[in-house]
């Protein structure tokens, strides 16, 4: 029953897609450039900390509701004072924050404010953050965001699965929030036996499995990628949440012999729903920018355009080949175009700017060249421009509206990982 219920299970696919996005835009404040198939970015602890002008250990002491337009207020005795630039605070007094932060007497808090041209303190919104004495020295012994990769991931690395979840969400929230040539610069630093063993783990949360497979990756040996592969075999169908990572790691220590059984297993496997198989597409997305040479680009590619079977995913994988300049399919899109993208203008205006692409891409003349212009009158466009121009001719008869729409906004962004 794996293909049942394909179409029902899209909604995952662009879920996916969507997680993928908000890694590239800047969204509350979290980094532009985060490891876009390690997780979902969020704001963390250190980040917090960074943007604070008042940073207060306290215990709670107690809670008054708000009673109609009276907002409830928190009041906390003040244990240890982190950072006051605005010198108003001491240890040992109170301070009452307009919030609703339930607690019981004793229990630790970690105050976050930043101060306001009025002198006051704009405290974090919501409940204060709960801490133990362990998670506050995590917090403020870690090294500040602007720390090279290598030291402040190394910080990290050390709390990984840490016993307290607070402390173990932070510590792998910095290696999503991180570019992945922060990850690779730890490289040497990331421990294999328990990357092995926590991804092995059922208990071992979800959202981790992507990242954690793309750390063996970085770290393992020939058996880590057998190990990756059964992992891979094993995921649920109905939960393929860090496909992506487990199989960009295995393809980082399997190579191409590893990316022939991603094509076979997953990629070709008719039982599998798109939103599966475009998570391994991802994966090789991914490599394109990070793999190192591992894989041979025409390789990549011709992985890539086995997606073109699938008519769920056949936008994506134009869009992917373009960006890598593989201008193969200039006459199968056409057939396409004619066939099963008649009833669909989002495939449409992909194709449309395939062909785009593929006429700009024109061998630039040498710049010192005095009769630059002229030269590049007088020299034929490669054959692959000029078959593209001719497709592009024959596509503004039949589609002149789309065709101008998309010469007008005509966009290719390079490939869309960081």
């Amino acid at each position: 029953m794996r293909n049942a219920g394909n179409k029902q299970r899209l909604p995952g696919l662009y879920a996916l897609v969507a997680v993928c996005s908000v890694a590239l835009s800047v969204a509350g404040g979290v980094v532009a450039q985060a490891c876009p198939i390690c997780g979902e970015p969020t704001v963390t602890l250190t980040e917090r900390l960074a943007r604070a002008d008042v940073a207060l250990l306290a215990q709670w002491v107690s809670l008054q509701p708000g009673q109609g337009k009276k907002p409830a207020t928190t009041t906390y005795d003040i244990v240890q004072v982190q950072r006051d630039t605005l010198s108003q605070f001491k240890s040992g007094a109170d301070v009452t924050i307009e919030h609703f932060t339930q607690g019981k007497p004793g229990d630790l808090f970690l105050l976050m404010g930043q101060k306001l041209e009025t002198g006051d303190v704009k405290w974090e919104t919501g409940p204060a953050l709960p801490v133990t004495e362990t998670c506050f020295q995590y917090i403020i012994q870690a090294p500040t965001p602007e720390t090279p990769a290598e030291k402040r991931l190394g910080y990290f690395i050390k709390f990984l699965e840490f016993p307290d979840s607070t402390i173990a969400n932070d510590a792998f929230a910095q290696f999503v929030n991180s570019p992945t040539k922060d990850i690779f610069a730890v490289a040497g630093q990331l421990p294999r036996e328990k990357l092995r063993r926590w991804l092995a783990d059922p208990k071992t949360p979800g959202n981790r499995r992507s990242g954690y497979g793309l750390m063996l990756g970085l770290s393992g040996n020939a058996d880590d990628a057998k190990f990756l592969a059964e992992v891979i075999r094993a995921t649920d169908p109905d939960n393929s949440i860090g496909v992506e990572g487990l199989t960009f790691g295995y393809l980082l220590l399997s190579g191409e012999e590893g990316l022939s059984v991603i094509e076979q297993e997953r990629i070709a496997d008719e039982k599998l729903a798109d939103g599966e198989v475009w998570a391994s597409a991802l994966a090789i997305r991914y490599f394109w920018s990070y793999g190192n040479g591992k894989i041979r680009p025409a390789r990549l590619q011709a992985a890539m355009r086995r997606l073109l079977e699938r008519p769920a995913l056949a936008e994506i994988a134009i869009t992917d080949l373009a960006r890598w300049k593989d201008w193969s399919l200039l006459e199968r899109l056409m057939d396409l175009y004619q066939g099963e993208a008649k009833s669909d203008k989002n495939l449409k205006a992909a194709i449309i700017h395939y062909m785009i692409a593929c006429t700009k891409d024109i061998p630039k003349a040498p710049e010192s060249s005095p009769d630059n212009a002229a030269q590049k009158a007088a020299v034929p466009p490669p054959k692959h421009v000029a078959t593209a121009r001719r497709n592009l001719e024959e596509l503004k008869k039949r589609d002149p509206e789309l065709v101008e729409r998309g010469e007008k906004f005509f966009y290719l962004k390079s490939s869309p990982t960081q």
